[in-house]
């Protein structure tokens, strides 16, 4: 029976753009575009290279072993599908209810790896006969087989497939190897009883089977859903296809709510990064404002413990000089006891009675300084006023909470109202206590 012809090239569009997440967007976003006629045989683009990272499972990167694709179109291997659970890895998309196997035989992916190694080997010179393991010449296309000189002619003499010389292929591209051995209707019959497979071109909708001439003869209960099996096949892609289109409108609505979403992620950091400089700045301005209130208060301390300890000082000289007579006086009253004669006591005895009469009528209590420190009292109220005005924000804020005409006032969150020391405070030391 012979092959149908080739479908036309339009669906060799790159299969690896819709498995891509949408997000981030694609970084070679023309890799999908790409027409299917084949370069210039020059240019030979690497069999396991970019071009075709898409055959990777797409969870661990490594070459996929017995490729699985999700509901989600996610394409895994055994492996990261078994460790899965039951959602996708990498959009967390959970299997449908109901669904029987959660994930398909990849088998597209599988050929497409078994054709790519064998266009490394036939390129990199290590291709060996399938057969008996001599270098290669051939490669049948049928079979899929790498055939040496003297299999080749064995082969050719039973079966007669086309095979075509290795030293030919070496000058095809990537893309021109695998587009010939597409194999696009070379589909046998699925009836297990058949000895040989046997090729066919006839599909059953019934039984949503290929089946070749003789079953199709035998099925008569399906005679009227019996078409050709290139009809069938360009029926389905169609029926992609259209889907494809359709999903490229819903892409456009799920790409401008994508870009409004990444512009209102934009505005919130902006928002945050404005808000930080804002309480920074603000702060800076509060630890300044304290600054100058520190200085002030201190300045203020320094300069009434400055006056108080003049005051003082005069005073504690005062009482110096009156102990110093004290002392001095009854020293010499002693010391004329012990020593004068009586002469002496008579002619100085009048003069120091005056004197020890006014050292007599000096009063300590008139001289006595109230040695008092509550004049810096005035200078942790107005310490405690500023530590009031600073943490007042939290109550402000509790407060805000619990009114709500408090809370539908607008006030800058940042704004701390901060008080002018009192007025008594900025004239001078208070007129207390010491005089």
């Amino acid at each position: 029976m012979e092959p149908a012809p080739a479908r036309s090239p339009r669906p060799q569009q790159d299969p690896a753009r819709p498995q891509e997440p949408t997000m981030p967007p694609p970084e070679t976003p023309s890799e999908g575009r790409q027409p299917s006629p084949s370069p210039s045989p020059t240019e030979r683009a690497p069999a396991s290279e970019e071009e075709f990272q898409f055959l990777r499972c797409q969870q661990c990167q490594a070459e996929a072993k017995c490729p699985k694709l999700l509901p989600c179109l996610h394409t895994l291997c055994s492996g990261c599908l078994e460790a899965s659970g039951m959602q996708c890895p990498i959009c967390q998309a959970p299997w449908p209810l109901g669904a029987d196997t959660p994930a398909l035989d990849n088998v597209f992916f599988e050929s497409l790896q078994r054709r790519l190694s064998v266009y490394r080997q036939i390129v990199d010179a290590q291709a060996v006969c399938t057969r008996c393991k001599e270098s290669a010449d051939f490669w049948c296309f049928e079979c899929e087989q790498l055939l040496c000189a003297k299999c080749f002619e064995a082969h050719q003499w039973f079966l007669k497939h086309e095979a075509r010389p290795l030293a030919e292929l070496r000058n095809q591209s990537v893309r021109e190897f695998l587009d010939g051995t597409r194999k696009t209707n070379n589909i046998f019959c699925s009836n297990p009883n058949h000895r040989t497979p046997t090729l066919t071109s006839i599909y059953c909708r019934g039984c949503s089977k290929p089946l070749c001439c003789s079953c199709a003869l035998l099925d008569s209960s399906h005679s009227e859903l019996k078409c050709d099996i290139s009809a069938e096949i360009q029926q389905r892609q169609e029926e992609l296809d259209a889907m494809t289109q359709a999903l490229q409108e819903q892409d456009s609505a799920f790409g401008a709510v994508h870009a409004q979403m990444h512009a209102a992620v934009g505005q919130l950091g902006r928002a945050r990064a404005e808000t930080e400089e804002l309480i920074r700045e603000r702060v800076r301005q509060v630890v300044a404002h304290v600054r100058a209130q520190e200085r002030e208060l201190l300045e203020a301390v320094d300069a009434r413990y400055q006056r108080d300890y003049e005051e003082m000082a005069s005073r504690l000289g005062r009482l110096d000089a009156v102990l110093q007579r004290i002392r001095t006086g009854s020293a010499l009253v002693q010391r004329m006891k012990c020593y004068a004669s009586d002469q002496e006591v008579l002619d100085m005895h009048g003069f120091l009675r005056q004197a020890l009469c006014r050292l007599r009528q000096e009063e300590p209590q008139s001289l006595q300084a109230a040695v008092r420190t509550d004049g810096f009292d005035e200078f942790k109220v107005r310490l405690q006023d500023l530590s009031s005005c600073i943490t007042q924000g939290k109550d402000a804020a509790v407060s805000k909470k619990a009114s709500p005409e408090a809370a539908s006032t607008p006030r800058d969150p940042i704004d701390v109202d901060l008080l002018p020391p009192p007025a008594h405070a900025l004239t001078g030391p208070a007129q207390s206590s010491t005089h």
